[in-house]
């Protein structure tokens, strides 16, 4: 079985790692899309354009499963399904079902474009969650290495004693700032790859591993060597708009 996984950059391989945990024996191609991060700033039109285009490359190499390994565009599965018939996964709908079981009031912090989408938030609402929503435009910037400095206090300091039970890591970048969240929290945090991974039903076959992304700096080999805890060449595939 061969599994698409995509995202802005480096985040959505927290997901795949977790993938490749839970489901080791697939093929798994993984594109991220750095020559256009972050995502999480730009307009619907925009993400709907760029998300499309991986799909096609996805189409074109015969995968089975698409995996939108990113919280902004998962927000936006509904119109990327009327582009394909391949079946897609997102990490918004099994992180609902996951929060709904043990919490009755989260906060969810995530990319401006997602808060400001709203899905998220309304799926949590529906499912009778209380939310306290905080967009973090400054997260993925820090992560990608396209700016040096974060204040996490200063960045949470909204949802300080807000009561909540637990925090949503809403964008899959964020995994890799857990320890310094939960710290400044003092909460539990819900990582989405984690609850994705365990959730979907994937049938065996050969495994292999491909990783492409549209801009490769050594930053991001070293980054991709880390969060996968392996060395594998990343492929530079810049794919047209």
């Amino acid at each position: 079985m061969r599994i698409g996984v995509f995202d802005s950059g480096i985040g959505g391989l927290n997901v795949l790692k977790e993938l490749l945990h839970r489901h080791p024996n697939l093929e798994y191609l993984y594109y991220g899309d750095t020559f256009y991060l972050p995502y999480g700033e730009k307009s619907r039109e925009e993400l709907i354009k760029l998300g499309v285009r991986i799909i096609r490359f996805f189409e074109e190499a015969h995968v089975d499963r698409i995996v939108i390994a990113c919280g902004t565009c998962s927000s936006l599965i509904e119109e990327y399904k009327k582009y394909t018939e391949v079946p897609i996964d997102d990490v918004i709908c099994p992180t609902v079902e996951y929060t709904k079981k043990h919490y009755h009031k989260v906060a969810l912090l995530a990319t401006s474009a997602t808060i400001e989408n709203g899905t998220f938030e309304k799926k949590l609402k529906q499912a009778k969650i209380e939310v306290e929503p905080l967009s973090c435009p400054n997260f993925v910037p820090y992560l990608e290495g396209l700016s040096e400095h974060l204040n996490m206090d200063e960045e949470l300091k909204s949802i300080y004693h807000k009561d909540c039970e637990a925090v949503i890591l809403g964008c899959t970048h964020y995994p890799l700032l857990k320890n310094e969240i939960e710290k400044s929290l003092s909460l539990p945090t819900i990582d989405m790859g984690k609850v994705l991974s365990e959730a979907i039903k994937l049938e065996d076959s050969k495994p292999m591993l491909h990783i492409y992304m549209s801009k490769v700096t050594p930053f991001l080999q070293r980054n991709v060597n880390k969060i996968l805890e392996r060395d594998i060449l990343v492929i530079e595939k810049n794919l047209p708009v």
